[in-house]
């Protein structure tokens, strides 16, 4: 009565159709409805009446696969067709139940490798979908299930899986074919190559940037200056050599305690500041004297490093911006003139008007 017994039809449909389900790997297929069918057969002994038996037989086979983990939906009805059948014999179990169960899953094995599909399914998550790369990680999917409060026929492992491929999908829709140019910001304030230093600070402080673009008279872009760059101008020029001089003016012309240290802590930020981002910078200070010191933007920009074009997909950049250390990029065409900037405001109010979705949830 085995060889065809109830519910060997079902576990045979998860293992043929549905290979990566807990449900249908073979310790669920094996543990799952020997464990049941045992369970059956011990109440099926113990209790006499048959409505009784059939009413306990089957929570307890189901509690029986949870504390196991070899949930397996059959393994139900095993245990409720050991109780109507009233069978009793613990060989049984073994053989012919045993001997099904094993011969299914070798089948199963077989078909599904054969078919292009993993059975056993490894429960694993790939290098790929790590979540340092800021994408779905395992314990947001581990939230969203205990919310969700529901058993669902798919492990944790290939549900993340699943929502980084789909995440992955939406984001290549909405932002593979915004460009650079449409998220640069134009008219864009820049310093021309040959202003004085002493305009720089008017200039950096009514534009509201902490970097700048540098052009020639043709536009073209050849650099960028910030707050950095015009701190290191304010480095003063080397002491006088004559110790006749230096003297009186210690004895005379000393500052008081408070503006010194005020002054002392201002150089320090200075210097601090001119350290940080680790660009490379021509030095201002010359022991030569003031007049061989700096005197326009061109003498201390910074080469623009980083550019992008137009054309380019927005994609590319955000790396740069979000990681890069850096607060703008510079758009130029194919001659190299200035078109526009892409901040990282305008990269954040591109990517909340492509993702309108995010946006909404987020703010709900």
């Amino acid at each position: 009565m085995f060889w065809h017994g109830a519910s060997l039809g079902a576990s045979a449909l998860l293992i043929f159709a549905m290979p990566s389900s807990p449900i249908a790997q073979p310790w669920s297929v094996l543990v799952g409805n020997i464990a049941s069918a045992a369970c059956g057969m011990m109440v099926s002994i113990l209790i006499d009446n048959t409505v009784l038996a059939a009413a306990l037989a089957v929570p307890l086979a189901i509690l029986l696969m949870i504390q196991l983990r070899a949930v397996h939906p059959p393994g139900a009805a095993i245990s409720l067709y050991m109780v109507l059948n009233h069978i009793q014999q613990p060989s049984l179990l073994l053989f012919p139940l045993g001997f099904n169960l094993l011969l299914l899953v070798l089948v199963g094995s077989a078909y599904n490798r054969a078919t292009g599909r993993r059975y056993p399914h490894r429960q694993v998550v790939s290098e790929g979908s790590s979540s340092a790369r800021g994408h779905i990680s395992q314990a947001d999917v581990d939230a969203a299930l205990a919310r969700y409060n529901e058993v669902l026929a798919i492990s944790r492992e290939d549900l993340t899986e699943l929502l980084h491929t789909a995440s992955g999908a939406a984001f290549q829709r909405h932002l593979g074919d915004l460009t650079c140019g449409d998220a640069m910001r134009t008219p864009v304030d820049s310093v021309p190559a040959d202003l004085p230093l002493s305009e720089l600070h008017s200039l950096l402080a009514s534009s509201h940037h902490r970097e700048l673009p540098v052009v020639d008279a043709e536009n073209r872009l050849l650099g960028s200056v910030g707050l950095k760059e015009w701190m290191t101008t304010l480095t003063p020029a080397a002491p006088s050599a004559d110790k006749s001089l230096a003297a009186p003016m210690q004895a005379n012309t000393r500052a008081p305690a408070s503006a010194r240290s005020k002054w002392l802590g201002f150089m320090d930020a200075g210097k601090w500041l001119g350290a940080r981002g680790g660009r490379a910078r021509r030095p201002l200070h010359n022991p030569a004297g003031p007049a061989a010191q700096a005197r326009t933007v061109r003498d201390v920009m910074v080469p623009s490093l980083v550019i992008a074009h137009a054309s380019q997909p927005l994609l590319e950049i955000i790396p740069v911006l979000s990681q890069g250390g850096r607060y703008h990029v510079p758009v130029v065409d194919a001659q190299h003139h200035l078109l526009g900037i892409i901040t990282q405001t305008d990269l954040l109010r591109a990517l909340d008007a492509a993702l309108p979705e995010a946006a909404t949830a987020a703010g709900s």
